[in-house]
């Protein structure tokens, strides 16, 4: 479940594999909790440091606009972003899985306590929307990555809802790899890359 605090940022789970990936740092007083958030918050937003965060066997991340041009900035809702995941590419994506930036709030709930998330859901690849949805789970999906701070004490967590494997691709090629990657394969990597996510967002 949800920290009290990210609870009403956090899409209802409905159908599907729900997932929770969690670090929490303990730090000295709120002044040195503040800073520890503010910088997990830039992490965050640098969508394309992403990969360095998440180590060796991670995917790649890069944000696109709307043209399918390359953004090198921080993360904003509207924008995709393009995913390569280790493996056999996605045809409908050309090569990538998508997700699309829905919303990003930065949300100061009273003196001791922050909110920051990004929540992206799967999506087409923005030049060919009407090809279907490019990636290995279904649009009702969504990632949310939330960092809070609650007093001294920082948390990252990626929280996975309402994830069903998107066998609905035109491809025959497409099914079969989105069956056999969304049915635990990339779920399972994932939840290791998003360890070492949340980790490397709260280290000095």
């Amino acid at each position: 479940m949800p920290d009290h605090i990210s609870a009403p940022f956090i899409p209802v789970q409905y159908t599907g594999e729900e997932t929770e990936t969690s670090a929490e740092r303990q730090a000295g007083n709120e002044q040195a909790a503040v800073a520890i958030f503010e910088r997990a918050v830039r992490r965050l937003q640098n969508i394309n440091g992403w990969g360095k965060l998440c180590g060796a066997l991670s995917s790649e991340f890069q944000l696109v606009d709307k043209l399918g041009e390359e953004v090198d900035g921080p993360a904003s809702a509207g924008l995709y972003i393009r995913i390569d995941i280790p493996g056999p590419g996605n045809s409908v994506g050309k090569g990538y899985d998508w997700v699309l930036i829905e919303q990003l709030e930065d949300v100061r709930l009273n003196d001791r306590q922050q909110v920051f998330f990004i929540r992206a859901r799967p999506t087409g690849h923005p030049l060919q929307k009407h090809a279907g949805t490019a990636h290995f789970l279904k649009e009702e999906a969504t990632s949310s990555f939330v960092i809070t701070r609650d007093s001294e004490e920082v948390t990252a967590t990626v929280y996975g809802r309402n994830e069903v494997p998107n066998t609905d691709a035109q491809e025959m090629k497409d099914k079969i790899r989105n069956a056999v990657i969304g049915a635990g394969g990339a779920i399972g990597i994932s939840k290791l890359q998003w360890k070492a996510l949340v980790k490397s967002l709260l280290e000095d």
